[in-house]
């Protein structure tokens, strides 16, 4: 097998960091604690898009995979994307399906949750990490929906399963919020923050440093200009806001280009062509940082400096959930 390059490495690396690790340990220790917990031990993980929380859900996933036995398929961590838009049948049905159930479609919303809860407990399914929980809020009419997360709560209390459900922040707190008892299930919420880079800071600063030099370890492809290395991370971190996946994006095209030119370092000119072809169409109010005309030193504009997304995540959430009738929830 040929050795890899740069480029792959980059595509293939999976950067860990401290905030990375404690929520990962954070689940194992509700994935375990559940097993002899009266009560399921379920969690809440948000986070900005691209701040990693799939990535960290996806990689824990990957070490219990399932198991094909005498008795049957067992699936000890169970992992699903929410389908949109989401329904009580249109949720059982992505579930079962999911499960391997080949008649999953059939039945009526009440058959398919008994069937759901069923499978579950005889797959042994030890916990259960339901993706982009953000959709049980109806785009359209940006409510909650009370139907779906009634369901989910009777499911969690019926099969004794612990879920860990992952979404964009504040969207997910908005939809526990919204049910009281659906709230208390969850007892751990963590969100998954971008870096941070504070002057007055020290130590933000070198966690940043410390995830950029295990990125260029996994990549292969160190950083290298004549700048010193605080003014070039300093300029990485404005590029990227601190979301890794802007980082990642923005050094994995950087390896592509430098390969292409048989470079074995990045250099500002490859970053600069980085920054225009994965990030500036994103973050649309970004200055190209890695570009000659800054000299030595960069300054950022003012108004925009290390400022992450704004918007949606700051908009107050006064109005009440109406909960739902027993009848209610056994609607699709």
């Amino acid at each position: 097998m040929s050795e890899l390059t740069a480029f792959e490495k980059a595509n293939r690396a999976l950067i860990s960091y401290p905030n990375f690790e404690r929520v990962k340990n954070l689940i194992g220790i509700s994935h375990r604690l559940s097993k002899d917990a009266s009560e399921p031990q379920c969690i809440a993980l948000e986070g900005q898009t691209g701040t990693g929380k799939t990535t960290l859900v996806r990689d824990y996933a990957r070490a219990f995979l399932r198991i094909e036995t005498p008795n049957g398929t067992e699936i000890p961590v169970f992992y699903m994307e929410t389908p949109s838009p989401v329904t009580i049948k249109g949720m059982a049905i992505s579930m079962l399906a999911r499960l391997g159930d080949p008649a999953a479609a059939k039945g009526t919303s009440s058959t398919l949750s008994d069937r759901l809860a069923y499978l579950l407990v005889q797959c042994k399914v030890q916990l259960v990490i339901l993706d982009d929980f953000h959709h049980l809020i109806d785009s359209d009419t940006d409510r909650v929906l009370s139907t779906v997360s009634d369901w989910l709560k009777v499911l969690i209390k019926e099969t004794g399963i612990p879920f860990l459900v992952v979404g964009i922040e504040g969207k997910v707190e908005r939809i526990l919020q919204a049910n009281g008892q659906l709230s208390r299930l969850f007892a751990y919420r963590e969100t998954l923050e971008p870096f941070a880079w504070d002057e007055s800071n020290e130590t933000t600063k070198q966690v940043f440093a410390m995830f950029i030099n295990t990125a260029e370890e996994s990549i292969g492809m160190p950083l290298q200009t004549h700048l010193k290395r605080s003014e070039l991370l300093h300029r990485v971190y404005y590029a990227t806001d601190g979301v890794v996946a802007n980082m990642m994006n923005l050094l994995r095209h950087g390896a592509f280009l430098a390969s292409n030119k048989d470079q074995t370092t990045l250099d500002l000119i490859t970053l600069a062509e980085a920054f225009d072809t994965r990030l500036s169409k994103h973050l649309r109010y970004k200055v190209n940082p890695f570009e000659d005309r800054w000299g030595k030193t960069f300054v950022a504009p003012e108004d925009k400096l290390f400022n992450p997304v704004e918007g949606a995540n700051n908009r107050s959430r006064r109005r009440k959930e109406r909960l739902p009738t027993s009848g209610e929830v056994l609607k699709g």
